[in-house]
């Protein structure tokens, strides 16, 4: 049985969403309504034929929509003249929905039946709806017209509501007998009309199938309203009080819309009934978009968002506290208070989706029945807009879906409830287990730190051991250097033979080259020890760099039967600070034989895109995965590799400080049982450099301020006019020992050992400044 006053209900909230919403759509379904219009549009029929129904006894009648002929009047309520209404030309439905297209003009509806059968029969026609602004029933007797349902007579009303649950009437034929019937109504909301005529057995079969549904729809409703009451008592959140009011609202409107409280007790009131159709509508709104507020937390997580939904919460209180007073207030004021109501409804209904969505994507999948719930009934509603407005004849619409439909709301909401809870106690168990886990973690960090701390102190120690001994066996070097210095001079005094010649270059070449090696360690061992950012770029050929590191580790290896490999690639050179690249080269081949028994070891120096890539492999015992990976993260939960070796482990720091300082990057490529590899990139590298003058130096380095050390009365005014600005000065200078890079580091950012190169005007650390600048 299908409730006339729910449909009532539900043509209001059509019309009105029909109005909401026409100025958005019709720029949306102009294209289509006039494309199906063609289609949609009843057909003229002639006034002389009209199609006989055929009953039988004891059976439902076929679908009515072939056979009824309509019209649309004008002008007052009055009685109709059955002559010219047969006369006049008449319209066919031509969808299965019986729609009489859009509302606002009465409707006379023609429907001829006759009883086929051999015997007498009874059925009951049935309109489906039950609240219309102008509604009556007649039978046709010749030429005069029976009134059988008066709609407008709330007393009558009554009767026929309160029997048939929708305006219908009795009809009994007897063998062959014929009747003409006619529907006259007036509808401001909708023209649909489900017109059924069925056996009494039908009737009250769908009848019982209707209040079953609202008794499982309401059963459904309390069940999760008790839930969730008790849900509030136990865990204490507002977000399960407030669905439980929304749930509670819900099951009292679908009582009323479904036309049990007009029926039985507000049949002669209409205005009460509005009243307490908009209170329990604004309620189960406001109630749902307040829980949506505080279970999502908008006013905190979508700031934006939260403005429009307090708005429609206080909005639907308002209409809610006028309502009372309804019968007082002019027509004008209570349209648009019932107007207020539907707004309310549809906005909340239209909103709460996107809401939903929204908190979806921040806080996870968890909160996806939310969506769906809210997005049903969004979904059903504009549906039911749609097909109710009159202009897709063809589309269904049954609005007794809208209890179901809303109790799948309040079920998926719950559910998304139960989820959101399931999470914050699985969450929450997580943070107690990485909280345990972070106290065990801190509590080995304390039994380490007095270790650590010892270490470093004998780190510093065994560094400043190491360069004492670098600036010892320096000395001793220098010795020898003079030594030889002074045999290539005693030679050079003796009248030259072709034997001295060679003898003197030879003694001459290996005097430079053990300087070179002397001023690189201990320049490298001082700037290592001082900790100092400052640099001193030169350029340098790449067997400069490599060849001293040979000497120096090739002993140790030997000693412990290792292999040494060092190799240049093609013709490099490079503009970088040499002794400390080479202090830092240094660490990692300390590396290399402290963690090598079997094999050796290698260095390569090659140029790719005008930069030095340095490549260093081991035949060692490698390091684990995740300290290999917090080494190049610059994350290090551990200093050393391997605890079963003596040794700090910050030899990889260091050079990785000196390394990035120069502009550089480290990265251990691999790290097995069978050895590790490690990769360093510098820039500035060319196979030739192209002298500079100081004056196209400066040009190049607008960012820089240049001055020549080596012209000391200069470089000292220099620093007085530029006394505010030592971060940008560089020093140019042929002198680079310990003695110079100390005292300049002091004074400037940056040393350029001469000769300076056209080069190094592309070198990052130079290009940096003068960006900023």
């Amino acid at each position: 049985m299908i409730s006339g006053v729910r449909l009532s209900s539900a043509m209001v909230l059509t019309g009105l969403v029909a109005k909401m919403t026409g100025a958005m759509m019709k720029s949306l379904l102009v294209f289509l309504i006039l494309a199906v219009l063609a289609i949609t549009r009843p057909a003229c029929a002639d006034a002389a034929e009209l199609p006989v129904l055929e009953l039988r006894a004891g059976e439902d009648a076929p679908p009515l929509a072939p056979f009824i002929r309509f019209t649309k009047q004008h002008g007052e309520t009055e009685t109709p003249q059955l002559e010219p209404l047969l006369n006049g030309p008449l319209e066919n439905i031509t969808g299965p929905t019986i729609h009489f297209g859009p509302p606002g003009s009465k409707t006379a509806v023609l429907l001829k039946i006759r009883n086929a059968g051999s015997e007498q029969g009874s059925w009951i026609l049935t309109t489906g709806r039950g609240s219309l602004k102008h509604f009556r029933l007649y039978e046709a007797a010749g030429e005069k017209l029976v009134l059988l349902v008066d709609g407008t007579s709330s007393e009558d009303a009554r009767k026929n509501l309160g029997t048939y649950q929708a305006f219908s009437t009795e009809l009994v034929l007897d063998p062959t007998q014929e009747k003409l019937i006619l529907i006259e109504f007036l509808s401001e909301n909708s023209t649909f009309m489900p017109l059924k005529i069925n056996s009494y057995g039908s009737f009250f079969k769908d009848r019982r199938a209707n209040i079953a549904m609202v008794s499982g729809v309401v059963v459904g409703a309390l069940t999760l309203l008790l839930l969730n009451f008790l849900f509030f008592s136990i865990t204490g959140f507002k977000e399960f009080l407030w669905l439980a009011i929304a749930e509670a609202f819900f099951a009292l409107n679908t009582v009323h819309s479904e036309g049990y409280f007009t029926i039985f007790f507000l049949y002669d009131k209409p205005l009460a009934g509005v009243a307490v159709e908009d209170f329990f509508k604004c309620g189960f709104a406001g109630a749902m978009v307040q829980f949506g507020r505080i279970f999502i937390k908008t006013p905190i997580y979508f700031p934006k968002s939260d403005i429009p939904l307090k708005a429609l919460v206080l909005f639907a209180l308002a209409v809610m506290l006028l309502q009372p007073g309804l019968a007082f207030y002019p027509p004008e004021f209570r349209s648009i208070l019932h107007l207020s109501g539907w707004l309310v409804a549809i906005a909340a209904a239209l909103f709460l989706p996107f809401v939903g969505f929204a908190a979806m994507k921040r806080f996870g999948f968890q909160l996806w029945p939310l969506f769906v719930g809210w997005a049903s009934l969004a979904l059903f509603i504009i549906y039911a807009a749609i097909a109710s407005m009159g202009f897709f004849a063809w589309l269904p619409v049954n609005w007794h879906l809208a209890g179901p439909v809303g109790l799948f709301e309040s079920v998926m909401v719950t559910i998304a409830l139960g989820l959101n809870l399931r999470k914050i106690q699985r969450d929450k168990f997580v943070a107690e287990r990485n909280y345990a886990r972070s106290l065990a973690t801190q509590l080995e960090i304390s039994e380490h730190a007095k270790r650590l701390a010892e270490e470093k102190a004998f780190a510093i120690e065994t560094v400043n051991s190491q360069n004492a001994l670098l600036h010892a066996s320096g000395h001793d070097s220098r010795q020898v250097i003079l030594a030889l210095n002074s045999a290539v001079e005693a030679l050079k005094r003796k009248r030259p033979s072709g034997a001295d010649i060679e003898l003197v270059e030879m003694l001459q070449s290996s005097s430079d080259y053990l300087n070179e090696i002397v001023s690189t360690t201990i320049s490298g061992a001082n700037i290592a020890a001082n900790g100092s950012g400052f640099v001193a770029l030169s350029s340098f050929r790449a067997q400069a760099l490599v060849e001293p590191l040979s000497m120096m580790f090739k002993a140790p290896f030997a000693d412990k039967k290792l292999s040494l490999d060092v190799r240049v690639e093609g013709e490099v050179t490079l503009i970088s600070d040499r002794p400390l690249l080479m202090r830092a080269l240094a660490h990692l081949l300390s590396n290399c034989f402290k963690y090598t028994d079997v094999g050796g070891a290698s260095i390569t120096l090659a140029r790719e895109n005008e930069c030095a890539v340095i490549t260093i492999s081991d035949s060692g015992n490698g390091m684990p995965a995740d300290v290999a990976a917090s080494l190049n993260s610059n994350l290090m939960p551990r200093i050393r590799a391997d605890e079963s070796i003596q040794g700090t482990g910050s030899g990889f720091g260091s050079a990785k400080r000196i390394i990035e300082t120069l502009q550089g990057s480290i990265e251990i490529l691999s790290s097995t049982p069978a050895g590790t590899t490690l990769r360093i990139v510098l820039p500035a590298a060319f196979t030739a450099v192209t002298a500079i003058s100081t004056e196209d130096l400066q040009a190049g380095l607008a960012g820089w301020i240049i001055l020549d050390f080596d012209r000391r009365a200069d470089f000292e005014s220099g620093l007085k006019a530029h006394d505010a600005e030592k971060d940008r000065i560089v020093a140019l200078t042929y002198d680079d020992t310990t003695v110079t890079r100390g005292r300049l580091s002091d004074l400037v950012a940056m040393m350029v050992v001469k000769p300076a190169c056209r080069e190094l005007l592309d070198h990052p650390m130079v290009q940096d400044e003068s960006k900023q600048i």
